[in-house]
């Protein structure tokens, strides 16, 4: 069964700047603790923006995955959804109470460019239209949610309004997992879907470097410089190992719990480099920020392992290096809180447990290669 190709055009790697611009802004939350932690308001309210911006994000490209062919009013729709994310990236920084009536507006006028698509194509009927009803059948309801709480804003419960936002963000992220659409899959171009995550995945590692620049500063220069630099290296190649080369995209299948997985990767990207700003603050608590960071690489690694569901057949996930990946997180936790009074333990357990996980994802991924290339040119 031929699996459906799609070239990623300019236009989405424009809009994935957009979303990206709206990630890099979440930190701003986050970066400055308070009483020497992240605070519970501060976390949650961190995790509930960026699960917004990456939502956001899949609402449309989810679209123009299946459906896109790049008609004028697609263009449209899309630039005035990116408007709209800009206008909703600004109004997360500002404080929930004070930019909640504009949020609500921006997310429904997203949220409404993406129904607007869909409802084209039950009315065009050029493609596969079940999986165009579904869509819209959950967006329709979150657009409702949202109309509720936007009353409620308007209403002058601001503060009540936020809860009926976070019901929408949650829904909208489990509503593709319970209510499954009966629709033919092959609409589904899964080689497109991975490269536009990838995209935004590795761009997201782009903002996490820049987050860092201040330990190359030279009058801060030290071995320190490297290590922190080497810890994204290792989250990143183990990303790339795992996401590019191990998982087979060229298949058909479900891609809900792929999307899912990607929300959690790139919000402990993000956390990972807050809690290496952490590092270098003095007013940061040193356990809470090796707490972060042990965490933080923990969500990252088990994200990335939910991804082997897409695993080629050489690359068949096993219980023993999912073991393993944990033992050496374990190890790597052991090193940061048991050397607690030296800032080196800190970087050397985090890089035992990223640089460890990389060696895994890479050897299993070269090791299998080479067989394949020996049985290929074999007699």
């Amino acid at each position: 069964m031929a699996v459906k190709e799609k070239k990623v055009e300019l236009i989405e790697l424009f809009y994935d700047l957009i979303y990206v611009f709206a990630i890099s802004r979440m930190t701003l939350m986050v970066e400055e603790p308070e009483g020497g932690i992240l605070t519970v308001d501060m976390f949650l309210l961190y995790i509930i923006s960026s699960m917004v911006i990456i939502q956001a994000w899949l609402y449309m490209t989810t679209y123009v995955n299946r459906y896109a062919t790049w008609r004028w009013y697609e263009y449209v729709f899309l630039v005035i959804n990116m408007a709209a994310a800009v206008l909703m990236s600004t109004t997360l920084t500002v404080g929930h109470v004070e930019g909640g009536t504009a949020f609500i507006i921006s997310m429904m006028i997203m949220i409404s460019c993406v129904g607007a698509l869909y409802a084209i194509q039950l009315y065009v009927e050029k493609q596969d239209t079940a999986a165009a009803r579904h869509s819209l059948g959950i967006i329709l309801v979150i657009l409702g949610i949202y109309a509720v709480s936007l009353c409620i804003s308007l209403a002058g419960y601001k503060e009540e309004s936020l809860f009926v936002n976070i019901a929408a963000v949650v829904l909208g992220m489990m509503m593709p997992l319970i209510k499954h659409g009966d629709y033919d899959l092959k609409i589904i171009s899964l080689p497109h879907l991975m490269e536009r995550l990838e995209l935004l995945t590795i761009i997201t590692f782009g903002e996490g470097i820049v987050g860092i620049t201040g330990f190359f500063e030279v009058s801060k220069l030290s071995i320190a410089s490297p290590m922190v630099f080497m810890i994204l290296i290792f989250m990143f190649g183990s990303y790339v190992a795992q996401v590019h080369y191990i998982c087979n995209h060229h298949q058909i299948k479900k891609v809900s719990a792929i999307t899912v997985s990607h929300y959690f990767i790139i919000i402990a990207i993000n956390m990972v480099t807050v809690a290496l700003l952490y590092f270098e603050s003095d007013e940061a608590n040193h356990l809470f920020t090796a707490g972060l960071m042990i965490v933080s690489i923990l969500v990252f690694y088990l994200s990335l392992h939910s991804t082997s569901l897409l695993n080629s057949p050489e690359f068949k996930p096993t219980w023993k290096e999912f073991a393993l990946s944990m033992l050496l997180i374990a190890a790597g936790a052991a090193i940061v809180f048991g050397f607690m009074e030296s800032p080196y333990g800190f970087l050397i357990g985090s890089l035992v447990a990223a640089g460890g996980n990389f060696y895994l994802f890479w050897h299993k991924y070269s090791s299998n290669r080479c067989v394949n290339v020996i049985h290929t040119v074999g007699p």
